[in-house]
């Protein structure tokens, strides 16, 4: 068996330094993480998805070991630099909640970028009216960070997002609990001095049926209904897309449930092999 290719590092995005690695070889798969997450949610998936692909994953602005400057950015322009930046001309992308945002913002902007696409657990487009489930989480956890409480911070988005109080019929396994929870943790410690994110304009679902590549959708059985409704919302705006759910899982099905992650995306991988990416000029109208 031949050993594999790896490497990590930091490419200057203007001005910020994006902190990536990379395994395997063969077509490219590029993981992109989470909003309480960074690059370390994939553990399960690099080694596993490198025995036969090219993978990537890297830390998006104020997220991990990524260092961010402080000019407006677009987190599509920067996943863009990247690939660029490691001769990447296309690639599946997975995104995981903010990171699905990041995926479909980089296809219609980017399409010759983007061979197909894996949405998990897809987060809050611009234009999806939040549940008031949702805007008291949120308010929640903004009252607790102006109070400088980030351990209850932190406890109300484990709710929210993992714990699923009353909805979860049994936990989530407490490695993954407080993995997360660092995670989250770190980017609750660099958002004070975020930059400003460029909005993707028109925004993106008003323009999903320019999507023309295989979309795969995942959900996880006790995530927020607002994800389950955005995931209807992406299956019927985008041309070639299935929804499957991950049951026992709530947000972060990659992490709750690895092994049937795995052989979901793995399939949906091997059945798109031959998929090639939209061809001309890039279209952003």
């Amino acid at each position: 068996m031949t050993s594999q290719s790896s490497g990590s590092g930091y490419i200057d995005v203007d001005g910020a330094q994006l902190y990536y690695e990379w395994s395997g070889s063969g077509p490219a798969v590029v993981f992109v993480h989470a909003g309480i997450a960074d690059s370390g949610m994939w553990d399960e998936q690099f080694a596993a998805f490198a025995a036969e692909f090219k993978v990537v994953r890297y830390d998006m602005r104020n997220f991990g070991r990524t260092v961010a400057s402080d000019r407006a950015f677009a987190d599509w322009e920067d996943l863009a630099a990247l690939l660029g930046s490691l001769s990447i001309d296309s690639a599946v992308i997975v995104g995981a909640s903010m990171g699905a945002t990041v995926a479909v913002d980089l296809t219609l902007e980017r399409p010759t970028l983007v061979r197909s696409l894996v949405l998990v657990s897809p987060g809050i487009f611009p234009g999806h009216e939040p549940s008031s489930e949702l805007r008291r989480g949120w308010r929640s956890v903004s009252q607790a960070l102006d109070a400088g409480q980030i351990d209850r911070a932190l406890d109300i988005e484990l709710d929210m997002w993992i714990d699923r109080g009353g909805v979860r019929p049994a936990p989530v396994r407490e490695e993954v609990r407080q993995q997360i929870r660092q995670m989250n943790a770190r980017a609750m410690e660099l958002v004070s001095d975020a930059p400003t994110r460029k909005p993707l304009r028109p925004p993106a679902l008003t323009r999903l049926a320019k999507i023309a590549v295989p979309t795969l959708i995942i959900t996880g059985s006790h995530d927020m209904p607002d994800i389950g409704s955005i995931a209807k919302r992406l299956e019927r705006g985008i041309v070639d897309a299935q929804i499957v759910t991950v049951y026992d899982a709530a947000h972060m099905a990659s992490m709750e449930q690895p092994e049937r992650f795995n052989e979901l995306v793995l399939n949906f991988l091997h059945a798109h092999k031959d998929t090639r990416p939209a061809t001309g000029v890039d279209d952003a109208s």
